[in-house]
C-alpha cells in the first residue's frame, strides 16, 4: 500500500504533492481546466522522468530548496533513461472534472499509476485529489507514444522497457464517461 496516504480510486499509486499559484485561477475563482492538465504533466514528469533529461540542469533533492514530492510506489527510470533517442510525445489526453479545485496554501495530491502497456506507447492513469483523499477533483488518463528523435517515427519499446513498465501497471482510475 501506498505510505499511509489514501486514494479513494485507487489501491497502489504514486503520489506527486504540487503546490498551486494564485495565477492558476481563472475568473471562477477556481483551478483553470488547462491549469489542471499542466499539473497532471509536472506530475507525470516528476514520477516518471523527464522527457529532457538528458539535457536538463542536475538538481538533486535538497539543492537550492529542492523538496522531494514524489512518493509512494516507486516508477523505473525507463522515461529519462529513453530521453536521448527517443520523443516521449502526447498522443491522447481523456480528462473529467469531478468539482472545482479552490486555490489553497498547501499542495494539492496528484496520484498516477501506469495502466498499460502497449508495444510504442504507455497509458499513464491521473487521479488530482485532496492530500488526505477526501475529496477527488479529476480523474484523467494519458497516452505517451515512444518516437524516435532520428526517424520521427514511433518506436517499439524494448524488452527491458516493457518488463520495467509492467512491473508497476496497476488498475486504471476509471472515468465516468469512458466506462468500457
Amino acid at each position: 500500500m501506498h505510505s499511509g496516504a489514501t486514494n479513494p480510486l485507487l489501491d497502489e499509486f504514486t503520489r506527486v504533492l504540487l503546490e498551486l499559484r494564485w495565477g492558476d485561477m481563472d475568473a471562477y475563482g477556481h483551478v483553470n481546466n488547462v491549469v489542471q492538465l499542466r499539473l497532471l504533466e509536472e506530475a507525470r514528469v516528476r514520477a516518471l522522468g523527464s522527457p529532457t533529461q538528458s539535457r536538463d540542469a542536475a538538481v538533486g533533492p535538497g539543492e537550492y530548496g529542492a523538496a522531494e514530492v514524489v512518493s509512494g510506489l516507486p516508477m523505473p527510470e525507463v522515461f529519462g533513461a529513453a530521453s536521448a533517442t527517443t520523443e516521449l510525445l502526447v498522443a491522447s489526453h481523456a480528462i473529467e472534472y469531478r468539482a472545482p479545485i479552490s486555490y489553497r496554501p498547501g499542495p494539492i495530491a496528484v496520484d498516477l499509476v501506469i495502466s498499460e502497456v502497449r508495444p510504442a506507447s504507455v497509458t499513464i492513469s491521473y487521479v488530482i485529489v485532496e492530500p488526505d483523499g477526501s475529496l477527488v477533483y479529476t480523474v484523467s488518463e494519458t497516452v505517451i507514444a515512444f518516437v524516435d528523435q532520428a526517424s520521427g517515427r514511433p518506436r517499439r519499446l524494448s524488452e527491458e522497457e516493457i518488463v520495467a513498465l509492467e512491473s508497476v501497471v496497476r488498475a486504471p482510475a476509471r472515468m465516468r464517461s469512458l466506462r468500457r
